[in-house]
């Protein structure tokens, strides 16, 4: 996916080391800044076990259960997009995408929480940008 094609509401990031190297850093970068990782899905393992072939793709579930149930209260439907995600991919290079919050304050049309919303974007952005 170019970069000019990325969907709204999508950040996203480029990077020179490898997709294992990216993926563990992110991984191990989210947990000391106090997420939870609730589980990583394996996308090209999986197209694998259907006997197909597909560049790396693994997706990390992840949150703060303190911090989302409050969200998702306040807004019910925010539930369907959290816990939040990463993708971290090797096509065309290693990259990594996150959903904003912003974005999905505005698509569930979360009232309030600014704060809380922007603290989490800076939060993992400013991981994804600190990898290399």
């Amino acid at each position: 996916m170019s970069d000019t094609k990325k969907p709204e509401g999508l950040y996203s990031r480029s990077y020179s080391i490898p997709f294992e190297v990216v993926l563990e850093r992110i991984k191990s970068k989210l947990t000391a800044s106090g997420f939870t990782i609730f589980t990583v899905i394996d996308h090209s393992k999986a197209a694998s076990g259907a006997g197909l072939e597909m560049f790396p793709a693994s997706v990390i579930i992840f949150g703060n259960p303190a911090g989302g149930t409050a969200l998702m209260k306040a807004s019910p439907t925010l539930a369907i997009d959290l816990p939040s995600r990463i993708l971290v991919t090797n096509q065309e290079g290693v990259k990594a995408y996150f959903n904003k919050m912003e974005y999905l304050k505005n698509r569930h049309f979360l009232q309030g929480n600014d704060q809380a919303v922007s603290k989490l974007d800076e939060k993992v952005i400013s991981i994804l940008e600190n990898i290399e």
